[in-house]
Parts: structure tokens; sequence; C-alpha cells
């Protein structure tokens, strides 16, 4: 399928429409007056092979999508008003063998990873704003014919690599701030003195150039190394001198601020201070900041409650609104705090930093009080939402795919990019919260276990019904599998709008009636199933799809936090309408993909 459209003056933002038509192979809308920037639903075209868009009025960012177009041959975005940087991400198109980013406002160094595309013959980048050395890595693909790169920014010398670069036919990089010799073939040494001119300092055995064994390059050299020599002396000089004089500013800052702390620590001079500089530096004040906001932990800044803790909100000042979790004293005995859970969260909540996985500021630990302090979320938990029926209709479908991406990246990160890696083994919709914008933020860390390759990892069991793993039941050593099992009973409870219940097990879910249950009337009603955009019921269908796939009574069979973080990346055609999805479709799909799994 293809569609060209150049030359016709259309005018207006690129049409999110042609990034729905998953079957383009050719879209060419170019020497038109479209602007806006580049839709991201550019990703959906998987079998794009050729996309032309130069001569337009685009604007802004290259989305970073674009590298997900793996059987892209042909990509001209040139004479737009495209900037920032190039997006590293071009390395992921692989099948290219031309690339044309000419005549743009690009800034910053060309990404080396271009130089992942093997099989590049064309690639021009002329006419921008790109600054600093060549990378090496440009000179590896052995296929690359045409380089342009002239009228930049572009310093330092060209590497010795294109040395080897002997498919090329055709260079320029004329207009830059280029030295020292010319790489030794038959590109450069043929080159026309238009090609490489009003450079810093080039030489070769190209008409116009200086020989590089010249007795004039050799001096010049010579003197440039001696000033960047001084310059350096001088800038290092200059540097430690600067560095004394801000340690010297900063010590009698601090210490005035502390001989002001120690004299005067009533309310109104310690109200008079930032609350995050507070946190930092004197427990004290710290405390009583908190003391007061919630006037003594009063029910009323109550807001939620987990097992190992009370949540408060806590307003310290205008814009300055944080979350404070005190900690439960024992049933024993009510004068003794519960520490092990207090200190698991500090440990699990100190070295982890994602952006859907709560912010986590500091603590305080007193015989009569300990509490931690997190970022403040608007919209409280996942289940309070879904259980509000008016703040249900407001989570609208494409915000309850978002969250449930958001907790997979999380999960994903925790069991795959920490080290040692982190499971949760309490994940619950309760502790899913939800920020001004919907954004899914795993919280309530007191129940974490660091998987450690060299130990048993053995453990109490620990975790909240209808969300913990069946293997639980037999078995008390957790694995990163019990929070893939809650995860997948989350990610129905969030399309379902309630927890998944029955439908969990196949066993519970094997008589007539269930069997013929199809998907559409088991999803939040309260959302009009029957209305999903065709977007959105694919993402749905994916999900339950591989919510399924989660909830494998054998752990072994299920697919790791990382496998569906990736799968959730990707729009999955749909074979059949969503009203003809049935859930037993899905169970079976489940059982026909685990091999795809194992492969993984």
């Amino acid at each position: 399928m293809s569609l060209r459209i150049s030359n016709n003056n259309l005018f207006g933002a690129i049409p999110v429409i042609f990034g729905r038509m998953a079957q383009l192979q050719l879209l060419d809308v170019s020497s038109n007056n479209l602007s806006g920037e580049i839709p991201r639903e550019m990703r959906n075209l998987s079998m794009l092979l050729v996309l032309d868009l130069s001569s337009n009025a685009i604007m802004g960012n290259v989305p970073i999508e674009i590298g997900l177009l793996s059987h892209l041959t042909h990509l001209n975005l040139a004479s737009n008003n495209l900037s920032g940087s190039i997006p590293m991400q071009l390395g992921s198109c692989e099948s290219l063998l031309s690339l044309n980013l000419s005549r743009n406002k690009f800034r910053r160094s060309i990404p080396p990873e271009i130089g992942n595309i093997q099989f590049l013959e064309i690639l021009d980048l002329s006419y921008n704003i790109l600054s600093e050395h060549i990378p090496g890595q440009l000179a590896i693909p052995r296929n690359l014919q045409i380089l342009n790169i002239s009228h930049n920014n572009l310093s330092g010398y060209i590497p010795h690599a294109f040395d080897d670069m002997f498919a090329l036919t055709s260079i320029d990089v004329s207009y830059n701030d280029l030295e020292g010799p010319l790489p030794n073939v038959k590109a450069f040494n043929e080159a026309p003195f238009e090609a490489i001119k009003y450079n810093k300092g080039l030489c070769g055995n190209v008409v116009g150039l200086p020989n590089c064994n010249s007795t004039g390059i050799k001096k010049r050299n010579q003197h440039a190394r001696a000033r960047i020599t001084i310059i350096l002396i001088i800038s290092l000089l200059g540097l430690l001198f600067l560095s004394c004089a801000l340690i010297a500013v900063v010590f009698v800052i601090i210490n005035h601020r502390q001989r002001r702390i120690m004299k005067k620590n009533n309310n109104e001079r310690v109200n008079d201070l930032d609350f995050m500089s507070i946190l930092s530096y004197d427990g004290k004040a710290f405390y009583n900041r908190i003391i007061e906001a919630t006037e003594g932990f009063d029910s009323k800044y109550h807001v939620g409650e987990g097992a190992y803790g009370i949540v408060y909100k806590a307003e310290i000042s205008k814009g300055q609104t944080f979350a404070i979790k005190q900690t439960l004293s024992s049933q024993e005995d009510v004068e003794t705090i519960d520490l092990v859970s207090f200190e698991r969260e500090i440990q699990a909540l100190t070295n982890i930093r994602h952006r859907n996985i709560v912010k986590f500021y500091g603590f305080y630990s007193h015989p009569q009080h300990c509490f931690l302090v997190y970022e403040y979320m608007e919209r409280g938990s996942l289940r309070t939402t879904l259980k509000d029926d008016q703040r249900a209709i407001q989570f609208q479908w494409d915000k309850r795919i978002s969250v449930v991406r958001g907790v997979a990246d999380a999960l994903s990160y925790m069991h795959h990019e920490c080290s040692p890696p982190l499971i949760h083994r309490d994940l619950t919709s309760n502790n899913i919260l939800l920020d001004r914008d919907y954004e899914a933020h795993v919280s309530d860390f007191g129940t974490a276990r660091l998987l450690r390759p060299d130990s048993s990892n053995w453990t109490t069991i620990a975790g909240t019904i209808g969300y913990i793993a069946p293997e639980l039941a037999y078995s008390t050593i957790p694995t990163e599998k019990c929070d893939v099992y809650s995860f997948g009973v989350i990610a129905l409870e969030t399309i379902m709008g309630k927890h998944p219940g029955d439908h969990i097990s196949r066993e519970c879910s094997s008589s007539a009636q269930a069997e013929s249950m199809m998907l559409k009337d088991v999803l939040d009603q309260r959302l009009s199933p029957s209305r999903l955009g065709l977007r959105d019921a694919q993402d749905v269908v994916l999900i339950a799809k591989l919510a399924f796939k989660c909830l494998q009574d054998d752990p072994r069979l299920r697919p790791t936090m990382r496998q569906v973080s990736r799968e959730l990346c990707f729009q999955v055609p749909l074979d059949m309408p969503l009203s003809a999805v049935s859930l037993e479709q899905l169970r079976d799909l489940n059982v026909k993909n685990l091999e795809h799994f194992r492969r993984w």
C-alpha cells in the first residue's frame, strides 16, 4: 500500500490518520506546506519502507519512536524546521539505505549510533548546526557511498577509521572547523576543493590545501599546542581560585545558618525555611514542621492506610505538599514501633529512581514517631479511583492503558535493572498511586525483598489475599514471578473496574457459561466498552492476553516483567472485532504463545 501526495500545496499539521495505516509501505508528502510536529503515531507504520516528509514547514524534535520502523529503507526529512538532537534511535533502523536530514536546525553532535546502520549508502546531514567531533562510528557502514556533512560547526580531526571507507565515491565536509590530514582514501584524494574548503586547518594531497608535512603546518601546530597549553594552565588556575572562593562562601553560609537555627528555634523562624532544605540538614526542624502541618497526625489529614502504616497529607507551604507514612505500632505492644518494615522500605527506596516508583524524600526515626516522606499523589490509589463511580468514569481507557504500562515498566526496572534485583511481594491496586495526570507510581515497599543469588531468600508469607501467587501456598521462597502474578490481577482489575475474582482461575471458570463469556461483558461497563476506539480496543485485548499469561499457575510458564513491558510497547492488530473476543479465546491464545516467551 502506497500514499504519495507531493507538490499538492497541502496545508496544516501532518494528519494523524497516516499513523494508523498499518499496512502502508510508502508515504510521500514532500513539497507541501505541512507544519506542526511529526506525530508519534508514525511508530504504528511497522511495514513502512519509504518515508518522505521533505520540503515542508515541520518543526520540533524527531520522535524517538521512529526507531521502531525496522523495515524503513529510505528516510527523507530534509528542508524543514526540525530542531533538537538527531535521535540516536535512528541506529535501530538497520535496513536504511539512505538518510537525509539536511537543511534543518539539528544541534549537538552526530549520534554515533548511526554507525549501526550497516547497509547505509547515502548520508546527508548538511546545513544544520551540528557541533563537536565526527564520531569514528560513521566509518562502520562499509557500503556508504555518499557522505555530506557540510555547513555545520563540526571540529577536530576526521577519524583515521575513514581510511578504510573504500566504497565512498562522494564527500563534502566544507564549511566546518575541521583540521588535520584528510583520510587517505579515493573519495577524499580526488575530491574537488569546493568539497573541503572553509575549514580550520585541513591538509593533504588536494589542490588548494597545504601539504601535511610542510614546515608552516608544523609551526602552526606547535604554536596552536602552546596556546592550548597556556589556556589550559590559566583555566585550571582560575578554576582553582574560584573553587577556593566558593568553598569559603559556602562555609560562611552554612556556619551562619547553623548559628541562626541554634539561636532561634521557634515556629515563626522555622516556617520561613524551605522544607527541602530542612529535610537535608535539620532533623528537629523537619520533625516540628511535619507535626505542625498534620496537627500531631490528626485524623482529618488521614488519606490512606496500608498493612504497615497510615498515610497523612502534609501541606508544608504553598506548592509543597507531601505524603507522610507513619509506621504502625506492633499489635503485641502499642509502645513498640515495628521497625522491620520501616527499615525495609528505606532500604528498598534509597537506591532506586524510576518515574513509575513513588519518589522518596527522607525519613524520621524517634522512639515516639517513625515516619517516611514521599511525593504526594493527588488522585490517591488505583483501588479508590475504581471504586468511585464518578472518578472511574473520568478514568478513561487511554489513561487505564497508560497505568498498566507504567506498573509493568516499574516492575521490569525492579526485577531486571536493580542490582541485586528487588521484588515487591505485596503488589495490589491499593499501593498503585496515581498523580494528577493519572501516571502510575508503585508504592508501599514494607514487604520488599532483595533477591541475592547466593542466598535461599527464605521468608514468611507476605501479601494480600486475591493478589498472592498460588505457589506461595506450598513454598515460602518468593521469586519475581510472584510479582508477575500480582501484576496480572492488577491489569485485569484496571480494565474490568473491579477485582477479577473467579476470572483469574481457569478451574473456577470452566462452566459452559464462563467459557462463552465475552471480554466486552467483563470490561468496566461504566465506560461503555462497545464504544471503544480501534486503538484502545487493540491495547485492551493485548492487556487481557498478557494478564492471563501472567496468571499461569505454574510460575515457570509466566513471562518476565521485561517481556511484558516490551510487549505493551507495540500494538497488535485485532483479528476479529472486540465484540467477538471471548475469555476462553484469550486463554487459548495464551497457551499457544508460551513457546514465544520461552524463546525470549
